[in-house]
């Protein structure tokens, strides 16, 4: 392919900019905004054993946000049947079904943007090794990124909107240093999507909390045999390699 063919040359994609700086302050925030939860979570379960109104639900949302605040590659833990749960009319966060589907949506959606963003840092300062830091100078990679800046805020939108086991468009936007802003409201607004959707249909078909967990269950078995495909491709392939290797060198 000529120089003038070139996506970065013909889009004019941005260079790599500068390495996000202010990882300990983020850590420590991170670190403060789950002891605040943890802090919330504790004082409304005290507060239910004297009778206080609305104890229940405050100690509900702060382990509902505390938990999604972790859901990320380094903690693979579901997010569906927790999400459509505090929505269903057996649990009700709120009365209102309105109110509820706005709320348990929003606080989730900003919750896993939280998640999402400290996964952000973390594989920051994994790409300062050196085995990581190669990725970057790979064609692969130079390929992915010309593909990626020609939309970046819309893929990611899209990819935190599809329920998929593994993001990868995540990891390439941080190997990019795309920015941490843009990255944070891509996720919260393609969960937003997400979660107003599983939400709405918890409420509108009256889901119970068995049905939730057939849901989640379907989920993860989606998941797990999406990996046992890719694994069994790999191995294939793999066998494939080293049948070929044998054959050759029998014949030499």
């Amino acid at each position: 392919m000529s120089d003038e063919a070139r996506p970065s040359d013909t889009l004019n994609l941005p260079e790599l900019g500068p390495e996000p700086r202010g990882l300990r302050v983020w850590f420590c925030l991170y670190l403060a905004w789950l002891g605040a939860l943890t802090w919330l979570a504790l004082w409304a379960q005290s507060r239910h054993a004297t009778g206080v109104l609305e104890s229940e639900r405050i100690w509900l949302g702060a382990v509902y946000v505390f938990y999604l605040s972790l859901c990320c590659t380094f903690f693979p833990a579901p997010t569906a049947w927790i999400v459509m749960l505090l929505a269903s009319n057996d649990v009700r966060l709120m009365d209102s079904a309105p109110a509820r589907v706005l709320t348990v949506t929003t606080i989730g959606a900003f919750a896993t943007a939280v998640a999402n963003l400290n996964e952000y840092h973390l594989w920051t300062v994994l790409f300062r090794f050196r085995t990581l830091g190669r990725v970057r100078s790979t064609r692969f990679f130079q390929w992915a990124r010309d593909r990626f800046f020609v939309s970046p805020f819309a893929v990611l939108v899209g990819f935190s909107f599809i329920p998929i086991p593994v993001d990868v468009v995540r990891w390439l936007a941080v190997a990019c240093r795309y920015s941490r802003v843009r990255f944070f409201f891509a996720y919260f607004t393609g969960r937003w999507v997400r979660y107003f959707l599983l939400t709405l249909s918890t409420i509108w078909l009256d889901l119970s909390w068995w049905h939730i967990l057939l849901v989640q269950g379907a989920l993860v078995l989606i998941a797990a045999a999406h990996f046992a495909v890719a694994w069994g491709s790999r191995r294939a392939r793999e066998s494939d390699r080293v049948n070929k290797s044998d054959t050759l060198y029998v014949q030499s």
